[in-house]
């Protein structure tokens, strides 16, 4: 009877190649563990300076279609944003072009949170059209009836962005200008901080997250005559 003398790794050489394949490992780990904070800060990031650019853009445009102005008062400054588009702004008995529909809208910061802002600090816009009443001569009169609570009754409700944070106020009316018109100053801050906003056991982001702080400002000065 024959032997034939078999080569096989010894006892040493398998200790090596596991101790290799453990680094391999734990540095796929940590390579995969950076990325995906990467990627996580980038989409964050994304997505609330998006939703802070959506909502200027929006507040810009209806503001500039605005033919008369409640809130906030000349000078003062606020979280609340109320308008009316195609009324007129002395007395807002009559519609300025026949063939659109008078509308009101409400622009408002709600910084607690509920089922519709899970995370608080959210801006919403509520909207809807001015029915006609009498009380004024020669024409009906377009009532204003803004919501009172924000972001959860009154009109058609949007909501235009969240993490949204008033330094100290979103909305900014100066007085009249020459011509006897309105600049109103719009001021979105949103901001996002991991080690604050978090819910144990449910939201914890501290361990992939970066702060963001990101600013946007403009100023619309508004198409109205001073009453």
């Amino acid at each position: 009877m024959t032997f034939k003398l078999r080569r096989a790794f010894t006892l040493a050489e398998l200790l090596i190649a596991m101790l290799i394949f453990s680094f391999m490992m734990l540095s796929m780990v940590g390579i995969y563990s950076a990325a995906n904070k990467h990627m996580f800060q980038n989409y964050r990031q994304n997505a609330v300076r998006s939703g802070a650019l959506v909502a200027m853009k929006t507040i810009t445009a209806r503001l500039q279609e605005a033919n008369r102005i409640d809130i906030p008062a000349a000078g003062a400054a606020g979280n609340v944003l109320a308008f009316a588009v195609n009324v007129d702004n002395f007395s807002g008995c009559y519609r300025i072009n026949p063939a659109i529909t008078p509308s009101w809208h409400f622009i408002c910061h709600a910084p607690a949170v509920t089922v519709a802002c899970p995370y608080g600090n959210c801006l919403y816009h509520h909207t809807g059209t001015i029915a006609g009443g009498g009380g004024c001569p020669g024409g009906p009169y377009w009532a204003v009836s803004y919501p009172v609570v924000c972001g959860q009754s009154g009109g058609t409700i949007t909501q235009l962005a969240y993490d949204v944070v008033p330094t100290p106020s979103l909305f900014y009316r100066t007085d009249t200008d020459f011509a006897g018109r309105p600049l109103v100053k719009v001021r979105l801050r949103v901001f996002w901080d991991p080690p604050t906003d978090y819910t144990p056991g449910v939201r914890d982001f501290r361990s992939v997250g970066r702060r963001i702080d990101s600013t946007l400002v403009t100023a619309v000065k508004l198409n109205i005559a001073a009453p």
